[in-house]
């Protein structure tokens, strides 16, 4: 089993960060090897499905963009509805963190549309990165809806993740407190 990587969570912009490039890089090259050399098409959409999410957080958003129309088409093709949902938001995050607002936003309105046959677990996390987009795009108030959304289903199925959702609340929330346009008036 391969060991888990690390990335920091930068609390203003929520972006991760790499905290180890050279095992992101190592791993990277492992998953590009896994997906051509993939026994079937299940195991090559899970290997590329995590290089989309490192090509991503390492700043590869052109590769990362290719890698993850690959990831949807194989999925679409080959892959569960709970994987062409994963492969779909992994895209999505990679156009968000583009800045292909237009394209991210239209995916995550389909997501979330269909996140609830997914259960709670899904849902939290559809609306935890449907609120990174909004924040992305200085869209506080619908990125807080997200955050605390996300927040409640985590905090109520006791989930590990539930801290990040507060700390992205608390993001949005500095952000509505210092952006308000009536402080201008």
């Amino acid at each position: 089993m391969t060991e888990p990587l690390a990335f920091a969570l930068d609390p203003d912009t929520l972006r991760e960060a790499v905290t180890d490039p050279a095992a992101v890089s190592a791993r990277i090259e492992r998953l590009r090897g896994s997906v051509r050399t993939a026994p079937d098409e299940i195991a090559e959409l899970l290997a590329r499905g995590e290089l989309v999410e490192l090509l991503r957080v390492s700043g590869d958003l052109d590769e990362a963009l290719a890698e993850g129309r690959r990831a949807v088409e194989r999925a679409e093709l080959a892959g569960t509805l709970p994987q062409q949902h994963l492969a779909r938001l992994r895209l999505a995050h990679v156009h968000q963190w583009r800045g292909e607002f237009a394209d991210s936003t239209l995916l995550f309105t389909e997501l979330l549309a269909a996140a609830g046959q997914f259960g709670p677990v899904i849902a939290a996390f559809i609306h935890h990165h449907a609120g990174l987009n909004d924040y992305d795009q200085a869209m506080w108030t619908e990125a807080r809806e997200h955050f605390a959304e996300a927040l409640r289903i985590r905090a109520d199925l006791e989930l590990d993740e539930a801290a990040t959702s507060r700390l992205a609340v608390a993001a949005a929330e500095r952000h509505l407190a210092t952006d308000d346009p009536q402080e201008d008036a």
